[in-house]
């Protein structure tokens, strides 16, 4: 599998409630949306490549070693010369809202050109993965578009999560329309409920999957936090419960379910999508649901990807509880 996207370090507030012009100490943390993906893969046991531009700062030393601790394959990792590592302060203000703001001086993940890209063998690709912020920041969201259609002509299955983030994007009136593009071409799409939201303006999930114009041989799978999954397939609709347990914080919960979800569905090999049935995509939902809740007892987001072990210790513990 190959990932790409943004990768990053967050520095949470650790005082909610107080916004980020008060907050005063902060607690740093490796991310990134698709790095997150590529990590959850990586430890439920898959091969799994990330494309990316690393700065070569003290914070992108850091994460090429976290990058190859993981087990990730080195070859998709790329040197961005005298470039550094794009920053995220995060805190959540009196209203209980999100406030995020990007550093990215001379950044080195949305710099990434398509002359940079190594040579990849689509026979060695089951999916890509694409999606998050990085789709809005070129030269890397161009990059990354043009390697999707690339590889999509060239049968390897495409998987998109938008990750939205509505107050990064307020400025950036052709990013919509621009996804609204993709979303009905990708093979899979994977969406949150909010997600969805900010897309077609829908508060309900099924009149926004009814609003999307997707590809209708593709998989459509919407997360609705604590409450579990629902999928679209071929005109089959399929809601899966989430698990109930105890939370220390949801961050990286949507990508732990996106690993589960694509590593479940490489146990098809050749053809995943073909070879699909309901009954299988029940089975799939209910893995990804149980990354995403094991996740959701953890702080942190890549550090907190599960194990193909803990998770199959997770389901066998929670047999009859959803």
């Amino acid at each position: 599998m190959l990932c790409s996207g943004e990768i990053l370090y967050d520095f949470l507030s650790t005082t909610p409630g107080t916004g980020l012009a008060k907050s005063e100490t902060f607690e740093k943390r490796p991310g990134g949306s698709p790095f997150n993906i590529a990590v959850g893969l990586a430890r439920l046991g898959q091969r799994t490549g990330f494309l990316v531009k690393l700065g070569t700062d003290e914070f992108g030393l850091e994460l090429k070693d976290l990058l190859l601790n993981e087990g990730l394959e080195p070859r998709y990792l790329i040197e961005g010369k005298g470039q550094n590592t794009t920053l995220a302060m995060a805190a959540i203000d009196t209203a209980g809202k999100a406030e995020f703001r990007f550093y990215r001086d001379r950044a080195a993940d949305v710099s990434l050109t398509w002359d940079e890209v190594p040579p990849i063998d689509p026979r060695e690709v089951t999916f890509y993965h694409f999606g998050s912020v990085s789709l809005g920041e070129p030269p890397a969201s161009e990059t990354y578009i043009r390697l999707f259609k690339t590889l999509k002509e060239q049968g390897v299955v495409t998987v998109l999560d938008p990750n939205i983030r509505p107050l990064y994007l307020k400025d950036k009136p052709d990013f919509k329309p621009r996804l609204l593009e993709w979303i009905s071409e990708v093979d899979i799409l994977k969406s949150s409920d909010d997600d969805l939201t900010w897309i077609t303006g829908e508060d309900d999930v099924e009149r926004g999957i009814r609003k999307l114009t997707y590809n209708k041989n593709g998989l459509v799978v919407v997360t609705e936090g604590a409450k579990g999954a629902r999928a679209l397939w071929r005109g089959q609709a399929v809601s899966v419960p989430g698990f109930e347990v105890r939370v220390a914080e949801t961050t990286g919960c949507g990508d732990a379910f996106m690993a589960g979800m694509m590593y479940r569905l490489a146990s098809f090999a050749e053809h995943p999508l073909d070879k699909l049935d309901m009954p299988g995509l029940n089975e799939i939902l209910r893995f990804a649901n149980a990354c995403a809740a094991i996740v959701a007892t953890r702080r942190g987001a890549a550090n907190s990807m599960p194990t193909l072990q803990e998770v199959e210790t997770f389901l066998r513990g929670s047999r009859g509880s959803q």
